[in-house]
């Protein structure tokens, strides 16, 4: 009895003294990246305080739930963690805010709308810049002569394909400032500007900025920052 006992701890002790000689298994190597402004030309600015996820790729679609998520710091970079995963590859989506949610693909890298356009990145890519499109256009609508601001003119969003529903809506302030947020639209965003009940015109904005009373005279505006839009006093 007493030579199993021995045999016994002493096939413990191996076993433990074999489990400390063990390495850990290493965490996989984070996958980091920088959110920039798309639409804002070069050298692109960055878009901070946006909400960066890591799913797993499994049978080529994201799984969730999110394995690491982050927030992007005052410069626009990530890090995500896939830590104890074992996934061989990734899909890292940018959540909606200032800019349009997607899935990171294309080269160069852009947020994706459609997963089928997004890429899979194995542990430890670094993603570079990665281009977001604003999900907002604002501006300031002024006199086309005196290029004073018109205030209390209401200012909407309306997509290509459906140009009778709006989008966004937004009003003029005290500057002539507006600020339409929440859009999906990308190379389609029309805007139309009321200014009637302030003795404006009304219509649509076109390439040069003015106003047309048409859309199909109209130009699709940029998302972002659009400067100024010119309305004739009637």
């Amino acid at each position: 009895m007493r030579r199993s006992l021995v045999v016994l701890l002493s096939a413990c002790l191996t076993a433990l003294a074999l489990l400390a000689a063990s390495p850990p298994a290493e965490a996989a190597t984070p996958i980091t990246g920088r959110l920039v402004n798309g639409h804002a030309g070069t050298p692109a600015p960055a878009v901070p305080g946006m909400t960066v996820e890591l799913f797993e790729s499994v049978g080529g679609t994201p799984t969730g739930p999110a394995v690491d998520s982050d927030i992007t710091d005052a410069d626009g970079h990530f890090t995500l963690d896939p830590g104890t995963s074992t996934a061989a590859k990734f899909f890292v989506h940018a959540a909606a805010g200032d800019f349009q949610e997607g899935y990171v693909g294309g080269n160069p890298r852009w947020l994706q709308k459609d997963v089928t356009f997004a890429n899979r990145f194995a542990p430890g890519t670094a993603l570079g810049n990665v281009r977001a499109i604003p999900a907002f256009i604002r501006g300031v609508v002024v006199n086309s002569v005196t290029k004073k601001p018109v205030v209390g003119a209401t200012v909407t969003a309306r997509s290509q394909d459906a140009i009778k529903e709006v989008d966004g809506v937004d009003v003029t302030d005290a500057d002539g400032r507006f600020r339409i947020n929440g859009l999906t639209c990308e190379d389609d965003c029309f805007l139309k500007i009321n200014g009637s009940t302030k003795g404006y015109e009304t219509g649509f904005r076109d390439c040069n900025a003015q106003v047309v009373a048409t859309w199909p005279d109209a130009c699709a505006s940029p998302l972002g920052s659009i400067g100024r839009v010119l309305l004739d006093r009637l």
